[in-house]
């Protein structure tokens, strides 16, 4: 059996269903229905969190959003920037 990193089923994230984007002056914030602190989120990671559903691995998430919001020079930055987004978001509860 191999269990090689390469042929492990890709991660999905999903976001708690419970998450709401509210705007705030200057962008955005994420609110939870338990009430806890709002979280000021960026235009790109409440992108990334749109994605973030249980049906798309990180790679295909960052694929797309930097489709969508880059240029070929930039894309391997934003793919880079998409897959911190999403770590950060997995430590702090906000996908699975």
């Amino acid at each position: 059996m191999n269990n090689s990193p390469e042929r492990a089923r890709p991660r999905r994230p999903r976001a708690r269903a419970d998450l709401r984007f509210q705007p705030v002056p200057g962008g955005l914030s994420l609110d939870d229905s338990a009430g806890r602190p709002s979280r000021p989120v960026s235009l790109v990671a409440a992108l990334v969190l749109t994605y973030c559903d249980g049906r798309h691995d990180a790679r295909s998430i960052a694929d797309a959003v930097a489709g969508s919001l880059g240029d070929a020079e930039s894309a391997d930055t934003i793919r880079a920037d998409v897959h911190r987004i999403i770590a950060t978001f997995a430590r702090e509860g906000i996908v699975d």
